[in-house]
């Protein structure tokens, strides 16, 4: 798609596939695509790796690279040099489930750190449902190191932090009991339904949830109706995020929201956060939201902005998917791009 894509609007695209070279791993190599342009070695340009969304079983799709394309527009035509595009393209579950993809991505920034001179403080990470996900957890694994996951070339406190994350409609927790999935289950274009579904496609067996009864690769043949009920697995933290934006194996305390985020500033300079007003993930999507603004109140030099507007899940990507202009969502999110990438 990333190639046919480039062909039809004239865009070069430089696709590199990245060997993963973590001892024991039997993890697919993942793929990254530069779009337009690609650094000949190492850089010291801003960079913004985005990772699409798409409930970790859908591939990027016709709306992803319009999307990203246009709302970096204003920052290629401001900065010089300008920004570079690298868009990452993981494995989908069922044949790659939880945590392969967050494996996959953390590898993508060790490749461009190393292969590239990327620093953190000129690497801005960008994604949207799943990919706002795997972008939290990638500033889990810089503010709490797991030793099951590979280490990022960063380390908080030590590196610089990261130029910006920009997280639209972010998938932030597996757990469906928060009140807007009852609220907005007849309005979201992603219903609960279709979201249990991809849950359990990339979790059911996994090592998050080694005794679920579901097959994962029968998931997707499932009808929606018995999904309508189907209860939430039984994990430890789900509600708090373990899974989607932190990993298991800590314990309750230190899963707790409050305490979470607290070094955030120390690890990424600027956030901005979406959602849908009318979307299932928006109540879990604001109390994230909220959690990161407490950690970089007083004197924080990092900002975290929250913006909520009369939409839908990720309603920008479908917008560009199918050709509708762009709307004020877009213009903030391309005036905070511009800020950020200056900065």
């Amino acid at each position: 798609m990333v190639r046919s894509w480039g062909k039809k609007n004239r865009t070069p695209i430089y696709s590199e596939e990245v060997v993963i070279a973590e001892p024991g791993s039997d993890d697919p190599n993942p793929w990254i695509h530069w779009i337009g342009e690609c650094p000949r070695g190492p850089t010291t340009r801003k960079v913004v790796l985005y990772i699409h969304g798409g409930g970790f079983v859908l591939p990027l799709s016709e709306g992803h690279l319009p999307m990203m394309t246009s709302l970096l527009r204003e920052a290629k035509q401001e900065i010089k040099p300008p920004p570079l595009l690298v868009a990452a393209e993981y494995t989908l579950a069922p044949y790659g489930q939880y945590p392969t993809q967050l494996r996959q991505c953390i590898s993508i920034i060790r490749y461009l750190h190393q292969r590239y001179g990327v620093d953190s403080s000129n690497l801005l990470i960008a994604g949207d449902s799943c990919g706002g996900a795997l972008g939290l957890s990638i500033l889990s694994q810089l503010l709490h190191p797991s030793p099951t996951l590979p280490l990022l070339p960063y380390t908080s406190g030590v590196s610089k932090p990261l130029a910006g994350l920009l997280l639209i409609s972010p998938w932030t927790s597996f757990s469906t009991s928060a009140g807007s999935y009852n609220e907005n289950a007849g309005k979201d274009t992603l219903p609960p339904d279709i979201i249990r579904r991809f849950r359990d496609t990339y979790i059911s067996r996994s090592s998050l949830a080694p005794g679920s009864e579901a097959d994962p690769l029968k998931v997707s043949s499932t009808t929606g109706p018995w999904y309508r009920s189907t209860p939430d697995p039984l994990v430890t933290g789900l509600k708090e995020g373990v899974g989607a934006i932190r990993p298991p194996g800590h314990s309750q305390q230190e899963t707790q929201q409050e305490g979470w985020w607290a070094n955030t500033p120390a690890a990424a300079r600027r956030i901005l956060i979406t959602a849908g007003q009318h979307e299932c993930f928006r109540d879990d999507v604001v109390e994230t939201a909220e959690q990161l603004k407490k950690a970089c109140q007083h004197d924080s030099p990092a900002e975290v902005k929250l913006i909520v507007d009369e939409s839908f899940h990720a309603v920008i990507v479908s917008d560009y998917a199918f050709g509708a202009a762009p709307g004020d969502l877009a213009a903030k999110i391309s005036g905070w791009l511009v800020e950020v990438l200056k900065a």
